[in-house]
């Protein structure tokens, strides 16, 4: 049996947590106020990712596992760090970021006149009001979801 790795991330362990450091419960409740959520089990993993630095601190008592501690990113490392996150719809920000997209195609299309809309000019409004990425292929996505039978007001090029 292969015995399991107890340090992953060769943390260095510290007698006191130094004041920019903040352990797992309070780091999750910092990035949930930065409107990051993360998993409290995958927090770790997610430091180690962004290269925010963690540290084992010395536990008390012999129960337990050894706490984690965090230290506090920085403004730009939280920026990069939200950057990253909406790039990708397999975590809360970019699946928020995707339910916003789908209701603005929506809108446009509902607000467009026949034969006025392409999905091309679709995608660079909905990208131009949210500042985020879009492309014509995710408006025929949604459009053919969700609005499969009005597919004829659309401007065939």
């Amino acid at each position: 049996m292969k015995k399991k790795n107890l340090n992953p991330f060769d943390l260095k362990t510290k007698e006191e947590s130094p004041k920019d450091y903040l352990d797992t419960d309070k780091f999750s409740e910092f990035l949930k106020k930065k409107k990051i959520i993360v998993r409290k089990d995958n927090l770790p993993r997610f430091a180690n990712r962004h290269n925010i630095k963690l540290a084992k601190k010395k536990r008390e008592g012999s129960a337990g596992t050894t706490p984690t501690i965090y230290k506090i990113p920085t403004k730009a490392q939280l920026e990069v760090i939200k950057k990253t996150m909406s790039l990708s719809n397999n975590n809360s920000l970019g699946k928020e970021i995707i339910k916003n997209k789908e209701l603005k195609i929506l809108e446009i299309f509902d607000k467009a006149k026949n034969q006025k809309e392409t999905k091309t000019s679709i995608a660079e409004k909905v990208s131009k009001i949210l500042n985020v990425q879009c492309n014509r292929k995710l408006v025929r996505r949604v459009l053919e979801k969700k609005r499969s039978l009005k597919l004829q007001k659309l401007k065939n090029l």
